[in-house]
C-alpha cells in the first residue's frame, strides 16, 4: 500500500455532513450548536441546517491509542482540536481505532506524518 493509500477510488465515499443549529443524537459536537454527522447515520436531521463536508473534509485511520498519542494531546473522545503542529481535526473513536477528519488540503501531510510516526514505534 502507498502513503495515499487512503484516497484509493476503491474506498466507498464517506458522506460527512456538517449539522448547525443543534447536536442530533449520533453527532459528533465540534463546537456549540454544530457537530458532524458521518456515514449513513440514522440521525434526523430535520430543523437543522445541514452542510455537506464529505469533499472538504477525509478520515485517515488509527489503529492505535499509543500512535494517536504521538498526534494529538487530546484525551477525551470524540473530540475537536488541534493535531500535529496545529491541523484542525474531529476524531473519533473506533473501537480500539481512531478515526481523524481533517482538511482535505492538508491530508497529505498528516498522513505523511502518521505513516512516519507509525515506523518510529
Amino acid at each position: 500500500m502507498t502513503r495515499l493509500g487512503f484516497l484509493s477510488p476503491v474506498s466507498p465515499p464517506l458522506k460527512i455532513l456538517e449539522v448547525r443549529g443543534g447536536i442530533p443524537d449520533g453527532a459528533i459536537s465540534i463546537g456549540p450548536d454544530r457537530s458532524l454527522v458521518v456515514g449513513d447515520s440514522a440521525a434526523d436531521l430535520d430543523g437543522y441546517r445541514v452542510y455537506d463536508m464529505s469533499a472538504a473534509l477525509v478520515a485517515i485511520e488509527v489503529e492505535s491509542e499509543a500512535l494517536l498519542r504521538r498526534v494529538t494531546e487530546l484525551t477525551e473522545f470524540p473530540a475537536a482540536g488541534a493535531i500535529l503542529r496545529d491541523v484542525p481535526a474531529v476524531i473519533e473513536q473506533r473501537g480500539s481505532g481512531f478515526r481523524l477528519f481533517v482538511p482535505q488540503e492538508l491530508s497529505r501531510y498528516v498522513a505523511e506524518t502518521i505513516d512516519d510516526l507509525r515506523r518510529a514505534l
